[in-house]
Order: C-alpha cells, then structure tokens, then sequence
C-alpha cells in the first residue's frame, strides 16, 4: 500500500476543541499525536459527533477535525448519524478511507461499522469505559467484521462476561517527555479525577478522615471537578477537613502533572475503571497507588491493590509510616507497543 495514498478515519463523541485544550480525553489525544508523529504521510481525519459545540472544521497537530455539533441533545441523534455518513461518503470520495477507528461501544461504532460494511472498510472499535455494561450498541458488533480493542484485562473481562464480545487488549501509553521533573513531596495523598459517583470520593473522605486521626497534619489533595463537586465539598466540611483536603478543580493536564510530581500516594478510590489513564501518569510520575482492582490494576511493590475500605486505610497509613526514599519512575506501558500494536490492526 502506498503510504502518501493511506487515510485513516476516527469516529468519537468529543474532542479538543483547540490545541491548548488538554483535558479532554487525554489519552485519545496522546494517542493521536503518536499515531500523527509516526505516519507523517497518511491522512488523519476526525470526525467528533457531540462536542466541541461547533460547525467550524479545524486542524489540530496536523489532523483535519470535523466536529459535527450534536450538543449531547438526543433529538438531533438522527440528524448527526446522516451528516456523519455523508461526510464519510464525501472522504471516501476524495481520498478513499483506508480503516475507520471508533471510540467507545456507541453512536460511533453504530455508525462506523454499518458505512465500513457498506463500503468495504476495515473498522476498528475501541471500547472506552462504561460502554461494556448495558450498551445497545453492543448487539450491533460484528466481530467478523469489526476488531474490538478493550484497554486492559478487567475491561476485556467484562465485554466478555456481559456481551460475549471477545477483544484484542491494547492498553493506553503515556508520552513521556509531557513529564516535569520529579520533586519533593508537598502533598501526602492525591486524588484525581472526575467528581462523580462512579469515582467514589466519598470513600476517599472516610480514608482521609480515618488517616487525620494519626496524622493531623496530613496533606491532602483532589483535582477534578463533576457533578458531584458541591455534595463532595459540603461533605468535607461536614467531616471537618477543609483544612485537611484542598479542591483544586479542573487544572489543565500540565499543572496536574506538576502536582503528581511532587506527591506521594495516589489514593483512588473508584469503582470502576476501563484503563484508568492516571494510574500510568502516577506511576511515571513518582507515586505509589492505592486503589481497588480497577482498570490496568497491577501486582507491582509500587502499587497496592486493595479489597476493602479498611484494608485501603492500613495501606495509606503503612505507606505515610514507612520512611520516604528517592523517587523513581515506573513505566506501565511503552508508546512503542502500543503503536506496533494499533498498526498491525490497521494494515495488516
């Protein structure tokens, strides 16, 4: 195949709306840029079906990014799938799609693997979170005709175990040279993430709370913000650690970066994770994890993987007791073979 003639196609509800967004779905946007940097001479188009609220097409690192402006609003659902099949129709056209990439078991891969079947594409889906557990959109996976891509083993277990959908397991790489240098711990425990139910933070408060028994002087903070933000605010107060626990908010990645590398432990509660980007950037980042068997939950003497609120309790305080040594960085996964990976589904 000639490689100035390749065209790859990607399908996902959101996007950056501009290169200095960095919060929207990180990985997907490190992953691009590696796919970008790598094949300098295929075309790369994106096709955002929600958000950014916008009409205006857009270049982003030197990938065409059409956004569709469905504004999450259901009644327009049906209108989006026509503009997004016409658009396709257009592309293949002009430059004739080489594999289209769907991201998240949805309106993306609904779309993406009804246009490549009709136009014999190859068509890839990559399950993104929650999309293995009650997804109408499951049924509609043909595995003959699309490659599914879940993120690590507790997620590929689950679109098995829920969907009898077998998947190739693709985990999500971090870029390395995004990393500040490490530095002195300033915060004892760091959360981050959204602030919503699944992310469980009111589990976080109960270890934080458990923990300031021993250590009044502990230094805690959660970066992130969601629709629980308020209800996990007035609980802090509630249990008298808002001088314990600082909110951040949303920060952009490059400040949550800065405050990973000079932090301790990564406390993550949630109760569900497909991948969970921020154990990656932890481990990079100097810190060891607490966390459930979530996501990319890994035996390693830099993460502990807990069953129990108490036993996350004894971690943390086996962890704040243990005299600090010199940081180092754990790698989890390379770019490389995360790449190789991705390629050989391409075009092989």
């Amino acid at each position: 195949m000639n490689a100035d003639k390749r065209h790859i196609v990607f399908l996902t509800p959101g996007f950056a709306e501009n290169e200095t967004d960095t919060t929207s779905i990180p990985a997907l946007q490190d992953y691009l840029k590696l796919i970008r940097k790598n094949l300098p001479d295929t075309k790369l188009t994106v096709l955002t079906f929600q958000f950014p609220f916008t009409n205006k097409k857009y270049n982003w690192h030197g990938i065409d990014i059409i956004p569709l402006n469905g504004k999450n609003n259901k009644l327009n659902k049906i209108i989006i799938w026509f503009k997004a099949w016409q658009i396709l129709k257009n592309l293949n056209h002009k430059t004739p799609i080489n594999v289209i990439h769907s991201f998240w078991i949805g309106e993306c891969s609904f779309i993406g693997q009804n246009f490549s079947k009709f136009f014999k594409i190859k068509h890839i889906v990559t399950a993104m979170g929650q999309d293995v557990f009650k997804n109408k959109y499951a049924g509609y996976i043909n595995t003959f005709k699309s490659y599914v891509v879940t993120l690590s083993k507790n997620h590929n277990s689950l679109l098995l175990k829920n969907y009898d959908l077998k998947s190739e397991i693709i985990p999500w790489s971090i870029p390395l040279e995004d990393f500040p240098n490490l530095k002195e711990n300033e915060i004892d425990i760091l959360g981050v993430g959204s602030l919503n139910l699944v992310k469980n933070y009111y589990t976080f408060i109960n270890v934080i709370e458990a923990l300031v028994n021993k250590y009044p002087h502990l230094k805690v903070a959660i970066i992130g913000e969601g629709k629980e933000s308020e209800n996990i605010k007035q609980e802090i107060i509630k249990r008298n650690l808002n001088a314990t626990i600082t909110l951040y908010g949303k920060l952009q990645r490059a400040d949550v970066l800065e405050k990973m590398s000079s932090s301790r432990i990564l406390l993550h509660t949630s109760n569900y994770e497909s991948f969970g980007y921020v154990f990656a950037e932890a481990l990079y980042s100097g810190m060891k994890i607490v966390s459930f068997d979530v996501g990319a939950a890994k035996i390693i003497p830099e993460w502990k993987i807990c069953l129990s609120t108490q036993e996350i309790i004894e971690t943390c305080l086996a962890n704040l007791t243990t005299t600090e040594s010199s940081k180092y960085r754990v790698l989890l996964n390379t770019q490389t073979e995360i790449l190789h990976s991705y390629l050989k589904l391409y075009y092989e």
